[in-house]
């Protein structure tokens, strides 16, 4: 199942672009949303391009109706590529999850949205390995997978203002 979410940065894309191929950036968002040992397996970097591995703890609120199915604590491994291309900057993001049975991918892209801002837009695909109910069980889950892609938006936007990109 797709979920699509766009989140509005007030930076311009030269400023956003270089954040997302920086690995210090990603531990640093990280670690505004609270997630804990925090490490980078593997990281590639050049000028346009960042291939990068990380690993964290991350606790979550898991509704009632979820809790046989999804664990609150979980070790989460994202593999990620971004790539910095003329107009924008382009993602895509493999993430596992310890005590989550299935998959999830990101597609994402960054563009300018006039000169001093821009436009982060994801499409989450989430597959749950979970016999007869997977794709019921994500639907209900709905509110819950969005309120985390805000999430992720609002740790950008907290990174963005402490960092020294002003």
């Amino acid at each position: 199942m797709e979920f699509t979410a766009s989140h509005r940065f007030d930076r311009p894309l030269d400023q956003v672009s270089a954040a997302f191929l920086d690995p210090d950036a990603h531990v640093g968002r990280y670690d505004l949303a609270g997630d804990r040992e925090i490490g980078i397996l593997r990281v590639e970097a050049g000028d346009d391009l960042l291939d990068l591995t990380t690993v964290r703890t991350v606790e979550g609120d898991v509704p009632a109706i979820a809790q046989r199915i999804v664990k609150a604590t979980n070790t989460i491994t994202t593999t990620e590529r971004w790539e910095r291309a003329d107009g924008g900057c382009t993602g895509r993001s493999e993430i596992e999850a310890s005590n989550v049975p299935g998959t999830a991918t990101i597609a994402a892209t960054i563009e300018s949205d006039g000169g001093t801002a821009c436009a982060y837009t994801i499409v989450l695909t989430l597959a749950l390995k979970v016999p007869l109910i997977g794709d019921r069980f994500v639907t209900l889950m709905r509110p819950k997978v969005m309120e985390i892609i805000d999430a992720e938006f609002e740790a950008w936007d907290r990174w963005f203002a402490r960092s020294d990109v002003a």
